[in-house]
């Protein structure tokens, strides 16, 4: 074995170790608990909009399994934009975040488009994920990303690897996502983030400083 394969070996060993471990934990190990963060404090009036609380199904939120969960939709006068929040105070194994990848084609959204965009919250420039979803008939832009521990998450692939780091360091294993969609009714995608990206800015901060407070004590314990 040559010494290119060889480290790819090392590689390969050590990351299934990890995940070996990191299953051992989820499934074994009592996470520590954390409060569940007020949703409430997040405004219901910005920048020129104003939400009304939606309705979530029981049987969905059962599926989704979330401790805690917020649903708004937002209107002004360029449109509508919704947010949900969905906290999870503990991760396990039968308990963890659903990818809206997986999701929106299970209740009859098809993803037409993937990408990445930049998202400033306060000082700080985050990486989200952006969709573009259509059931046929219409066509959303969403986009959404995670938290844990009080750090921004931009993708499914980035939040597994916190949840590996904070189930071996026994961190808390509280996690939110973070979505927002607006239609896109007319003229392009380009309008429908041009109205979705300063409401998401103006709004974030206070998103997660509601979920960010209960994370950030909880790094202090670990």
């Amino acid at each position: 074995m040559d010494k290119v394969n060889r480290s790819r070996l090392v590689v390969l060993s050590a990351i299934l170790a990890a995940l070996t471990i990191y299953t051992y934990v989820l499934r074994y190990r009592e996470a520590p608990t954390t409060a569940l963060p007020d949703l409430s404090a997040i405004p219901l009036q910005t920048i020129g909009y104003s939400a009304v609380e939606e309705y979530i199904e029981p049987e969905s939120l059962r599926l989704l399994g979330a401790d805690t969960t917020l649903a708004r939709s937002y209107t002004g006068e360029e449109g509508t934009i919704e947010l949900f929040l969905g906290y999870f105070a503990r991760q396990q194994e039968n308990s963890q975040i659903h990818s809206p990848k997986h999701c929106y084609p299970g209740s009859g959204w098809n993803i037409i488009s993937e990408s990445g965009v930049i998202i400033a919250v306060g000082s700080k420039k985050n990486r989200a994920k952006e969709l573009v979803i259509t059931d046929g008939g219409s066509r959303r832009l969403v986009i959404y990303w995670f938290s844990m521990n009080g750090e921004f998450i931009p993708d499914e692939f980035a939040l597994k690897f916190h949840q590996m780091k904070s189930a071996l360091l026994s961190r808390s294993q509280a996690a939110a996502f973070i979505r927002f969609s607006t239609p896109i009714t007319e003229g392009s995608e380009a309008t429908a983030r041009k109205r979705l990206l300063p409401f998401m800015e103006e709004l974030s901060p206070a998103i997660m400083s509601a979920i960010g407070e209960k994370s950030g004590s909880e790094r202090k314990d670990g």
